[in-house]
């Protein structure tokens, strides 16, 4: 989690859901609900926030598929 905590501004973003790690980085700025809800998860474990805001929703977790650099461990 430490190299994580690294990636967290708006230029170098790494979040962390369900121990998986994502570089969103290029999300920012494409994100529907603003970039200040990516922004706020740059170098956290966002497990909690992306499931409040998606749930089970199946477009929010494919997209999130594809910014995945890593797993915690």
């Amino acid at each position: 989690m430490a190299q994580v905590q690294q990636h967290a501004s708006a230029t170098s973003c790494w979040t962390v859901v369900d121990g998986k790690v994502y570089d969103v980085t290029n999300w920012i700025n494409q994100h529907p609900g603003g970039p200040q809800r990516i922004i706020g998860l740059c170098g956290t474990d966002g497990t909690a926030a992306f499931h409040g805001q998606h749930g089970s929703q199946s477009q929010p977790n494919k997209t999130l598929a594809g910014f995945q650099i890593g797993t915690l461990g």
